[in-house]
């Protein structure tokens, strides 16, 4: 465990040479200072330039003047969790109380607007966790983003290793759910202006390993694509997403076999608000080959959100996804998720977005300015009844070969998140998956509980 030691060591420094946290709500400069984003290269603080007040402890580190025109900007975040599980897989008595620890820290350098260099570690570790260690819970550090941006009139190039996020996060997301995010090693050119975005990129998946400095670039996983979003305001009926992705897998395992895959996914998605109410469409189209096979695949999904007051509101998902017709026949109608977020069906990361009906209705709670209650009921079927369920990474979950069953099961959860300050937030969270038919046919058939209680700090 001495490996854990040093990004404790490191957190550590960092917590007391930020600042003291008492006594800064009236600090002019803290009144106005953005919120911190989950995604840090977002965060743009050459705002803090024209200030003529001088920013103490970790606002210090925000905007470090290396010259007239360049800065360097300073962060991290430290989460722990710890979850109780019960009856997991739906096995009778194989519980586990794990322990998961993630830290991050980057450095952001613009130099005189003429490049951007972003780098970010990551350190991550489950301790008591039973069964192997896979690349979803523990790397003991290794570099997670480091990309350089190149401006090119009104347009930018990124080359690097980084994080890649778009629309709804169907399908490319930084997978927040799971205790190490994902990211990617090539390129991608954005143009953009005030209601447009066209993204054209090309990358490598960077796949994850426990160990120390030892994520290596891979080619075993390609990714290509077009990405164009046009955002008008969120009140506009005109916004929506259009794309082309494109993946090159040497090797994926469905219920019809593992083979070479080659997959094009056409998506679009229409989204934004209208009075009390918000919307978000999308359609996405699969189309490539699996070994000497044809895929034929395609996922429908809406959500719908009724705002009741400025504290509470109501939602309704649903998602239609294709699964196999024929495990023998060597085509395939899974549809495959590519890199979606961790926890797609709440943070009960089990079920994922292949073969499957899901229903999904929701109630949200704002208590006071501090407290978020989330209440779900999450109810889903096999689409079709030759394929099995997958995870939310796309592989392979429950075969379906051998039942007839179309209900997998229902599944409850409540979160419940309190931010005690800009800097710390406390969220706590409990699901149970009421097991159906169809898990009875296929496993033990025992309903499946985690509890979950996490603490993070961010600066």
């Amino acid at each position: 465990m001495r490996v854990i030691q040093i990004p404790l060591l490191i957190f550590i420094v960092l917590l007391v040479v930020t600042p003291e946290l008492e006594g800064q709500g009236e600090d002019s400069l803290l009144l106005d200072f953005p919120s911190f984003s989950l995604r840090r290269d977002l965060e743009d603080y050459e705002f803090l330039k024209e200030r003529t007040e001088k920013g103490k402890g970790w606002q210090s580190l925000k905007y470090i003047p290396l010259s007239k025109q360049s800065w360097l900007s300073l962060g991290g975040n430290f989460r722990s969790e710890l979850q109780g599980l019960r009856n997991e897989d739906w096995t009778q008595g194989n519980d586990d109380k794990p322990v998961f620890l993630r830290f991050m820290f980057h450095g952001d350098l613009k130099f005189r607007q003429r490049f951007r260099l972003f780098t970010q570690f990551k350190s991550a570790f489950a301790i008591g966790r039973n069964g192997p260690v896979l690349g979803l819970n523990e790397d003991r550090l290794d570099v997670h983003q480091l990309f350089l941006g190149l401006p090119i009139g009104n347009s930018t190039l990124e080359v690097g290793r980084r994080e890649l996020w778009y629309g709804s996060r169907r399908l490319l997301s930084i997978r927040e759910g799971t205790n190490v995010r994902h990211s990617f090693d090539g390129l991608r050119w954005i143009w953009e202006n005030r209601k447009n975005r066209l993204d054209a990129l090309l990358y490598a998946y960077n796949p994850q390993r426990p160990g120390l400095l030892d994520n290596q670039i891979s080619f075993d996983q390609l990714l290509w694509g077009i990405y164009y979003v046009r955002n008008c305001t969120h009140v506009d009926p005109m916004n929506f997403d259009l794309y082309y992705l494109g993946v090159r897998n040497r090797t994926t395992k469905f219920e019809e076999g593992s083979d070479r895959e080659v997959r094009h996914s056409w998506g679009f998605r229409h989204w934004g608000e209208s009075g009390v109410f918000s919307y978000n469409t999308e359609f996405i189209l699969q189309l490539g080959t699996f070994g000497i096979g044809q895929i034929r695949a395609w996922t429908l999904s809406t959500e719908l959100y009724l705002r009741l007051s400025d504290s509470a509101k109501i939602g309704l998902k649903t998602e239609v996804i294709s699964g196999d017709r024929d495990s023998e026949d060597g085509n395939l109608q899974t549809f495959n998720p590519l890199y979606p977020r961790g926890g797609y069906f709440g943070l009960l990361a089990v079920i994922g977005p292949a073969n499957l009906l899901d229903f999904h209705p929701s109630v949200q709670f704002q208590v006071g300015k501090e407290w978020t209650i989330d209440f779900d009921w999450d109810i889903f079927w096999r689409y079709s009844l030759q394929d099995g369920i997958y995870f939310p990474s796309g592989r392979l979950n429950v075969a379906g070969t051998g039942s007839s069953e179309r209900f997998i099961g229902h599944q409850f959860g409540v979160q419940i998140a309190r931010p005690v300050n800009r800097f710390v937030e406390v969220q706590t969270s409990y699901f149970y998956f009421f097991a159906g038919s169809f898990l009875k046919d296929q496993t033990v058939g025992a309903d499946f509980s985690q509890f979950g209680l996490s603490l993070s700090y961010t600066f």
